[in-house]
């Protein structure tokens, strides 16, 4: 029997992600030496390894794996490719406050997405919450929008586009090993990155900063991304996005402890209307649950390692 989450117990382990997401920036600013496509490189290339391993380990065969798992969970994998590349590219061209407003819309688009191919509809309560997300990103990016170049506003604009549609990719496809399109992702993204180094400083790497693009792709990447492609299962496509803003609320405070990055009040302030709403929600979606539980068993649907015992789920 699959293991089952309930919707709570799904947003849980969403917010769970988006934080271990979130320190991908801390790993980012240690950098030394390396630029955007060494950073890529490596951690595309250690996230699908990672991935794979974790796939052997529960005694199956990764390749077996990506055939079986679908055309849309390999088009996911693509998109989570190409989601790994248009940050950082968009980055490069436009200030990050810009990108990180452009990101806060992507549960909009999630919401029209799944609307469309999954019939699912918006709550009242995930609107509420999406709105009050929105004013705080906006508070927390202030007056740093400043003007980039056309291609970094598209760019920035494609990137929320296609967050919101790799949740219902995942969401609508069969219910197969969620390591799979870390693996096309991660493999993807580390051969577009990888040809890109070739092209400039190439491939050669400090110690430090292999390190540091390993614990960014393989820790956190490889290890908590099939967690959240599972939980796609229990989670509306729009709660899905809005929660992940878990990961752009708390990178500028690792940023603020470990890097000696003080971040403005404005970014606190938004922060906590941020965290505050999607909290709320996750609450709200306990609402109509009720409190019996049972026992879950692990099934190889989630390889990661064995369900912690707090995970329970529904009597029918």
């Amino acid at each position: 029997m699959a293991v089952k989450l309930s919707r709570f117990q799904g947003s849980i382990v969403i917010l769970c992600c988006g934080v271990a997401f979130s320190f991908g920036a801390l790993t980012f600013r240690y950098l030394e030496e390396a630029n955007e496509w060494q950073y890529l490189f490596v951690r595309g290339l250690s996230a699908a390894l990672v991935s794979i391993l974790i796939i052997l380990g529960m005694g199956r065969n990764p390749f077996r794996s990506v055939i079986e798992a679908g055309s849309a969970q390999i088009v996911a994998g693509l998109v989570m490719g190409g989601l790994f590349t248009l940050y950082i590219v968009a980055l490069s061209r436009v200030t990050a406050a810009f990108v990180l407003l452009i990101q806060s819309t992507s549960p909009f688009y999630a919401a029209i997405f799944a609307r469309f191919f999954l019939k699912e509809s918006l709550t009242r309560d995930t609107g509420i919450a999406m709105s009050v997300s929105l004013i705080g990103v906006i508070v927390m990016v202030g007056g740093g929008l400043e003007s980039g170049d056309p291609l970094g506003i598209i760019l920035s604009v494609v990137l929320s586009i296609a967050l919101g549609g790799y949740t219902v990719l995942v969401r609508s496809s069969p219910a197969r090993d969620p390591g799979v399109p870390t693996v096309v992702g991660g493999s993807a993204s580390a051969l577009v990155a990888g040809l890109m180094a070739g092209f400039g400083p190439g491939l050669e790497m400090s110690g430090n900063d292999v390190f540091m693009a390993f614990i960014g792709g393989g820790i956190l990447i490889g290890a908590f991304t099939p967690f959240w492609n599972y939980a796609h299962r229990f989670v509306p496509s729009a709660d899905i996005s809005l929660l992940l803003i878990s990961e752009i609320v708390a990178a500028p405070l690792w940023v603020w402890i470990w890097a000696d990055e003080t971040p403005r009040t404005e970014t606190l302030i938004g922060g906590a209307v941020c965290l505050i709403s999607v909290i709320w929600l996750t609450l709200r979606s306990t609402k109509e649950e009720d409190h019996k539980f049972e026992r879950l068993e692990q099934t190889r649907a989630l390889h990661v390692g064995a369900v912690p015992s707090i995970f329970r789920t529904r009597k029918p």
